[in-house]
């Protein structure tokens, strides 16, 4: 196959630079509460004031917003352990990190400081919380954040600002190494969707583990709340998509390893 020079996504028409995508500097599983808490007033016997009063505090306390050191240490403890556990772990992980984020207020984010500019992007990372890495991304209207894969990571982008587009897609059947640039494999597109603030999306070592954003009419600024399972920082690239799918049915693109440029 040669090199797809078409671009026909609205992701691929605007070359980002390499920013932290790979990084190389390297909501709601509480909804059982309510009901647990209602079951249990027909099993404890306990008045009904002191179980409305327990009620209370308990939703307060998973509830109430955090503070940004808060949820640091609550993030930190989630992928301390994660990272010692298989990838069939990592739904659990992602579940709970959208839940502590959700209390997190969007003014309390860290500030984009020193960003890496071009292409109507600036990024870079804001916040390094071994083994966490929180990275944001400021984009003018219409910039778009290429296709590119991860290493093993797990990653859960937050928009804090404006809008934006996003795509998923998953390697479909054999693909070569990444660091074969030109090498050509086939990718299903998995989820595609909008962002607007206080909404996420996220990708784990076994799903979506390839993805793209484009900032709507007002812009966004994105934050990917991330944490990596290995040192290794090769298995990343950006990729060429094919305008149109070789299967439409199952969305399946062919597509093309570009490298880190």
């Amino acid at each position: 196959m040669t090199r797809i020079e078409a671009r026909g996504t609205q992701l691929e028409h605007l070359h980002a630079p390499e920013l932290a995508p790979g990084v190389h500097v390297e909501r709601r599983s509480l909804l059982w509460l309510p009901l647990a808490i209602a079951g249990g007033r027909v099993l404890a016997g306990a008045p009904l004031a002191a179980q409305d009063a327990m009620a209370e505090r308990a939703a307060a306390g998973a509830f109430t917003p955090l503070s940004l050191d808060e949820l640091g240490v609550r993030w930190q403890a989630l992928a301390r352990e994660l990272v010692e556990l298989p990838a069939a772990h990592d739904e659990s992980y992602a579940a709970q990190l959208a839940g502590l984020i959700a209390r997190l207020p969007l003014a309390a984010l860290p500030p984009l400081e020193k960003p890496r500019s071009a292409a109507g992007i600036a990024g870079g990372p804001v916040w390094f919380l071994q083994p966490c890495v929180m990275i944001a991304f400021r984009m003018d209207p219409g910039a778009a954040l290429r296709l590119h894969n991860h290493p093993p990571q797990i990653v859960l982008t937050l928009c804090a600002e404006g809008e934006a587009a996003y795509r998923h897609f998953e390697i479909e059947g054999e693909a070569p190494p990444c660091t074969e640039i030109d090498g050509a494999f086939h990718a299903r597109e998995t989820r595609a969707g909008f962002l607007a603030a206080g909404r996420t999306t996220s990708l784990t070592r076994l799903r979506d583990g390839i993805h793209g954003f484009a900032a709507g009419k007002r812009g966004a600024r994105l934050v990917d709340f991330t944490v990596a399972t290995t040192a290794d920082i090769e298995t990343f690239s950006y990729i060429d998509l094919a305008p149109e799918p070789v299967d439409p049915e199952r969305r399946v693109y062919e597509a093309l390893w570009t490298g880190k440029a």
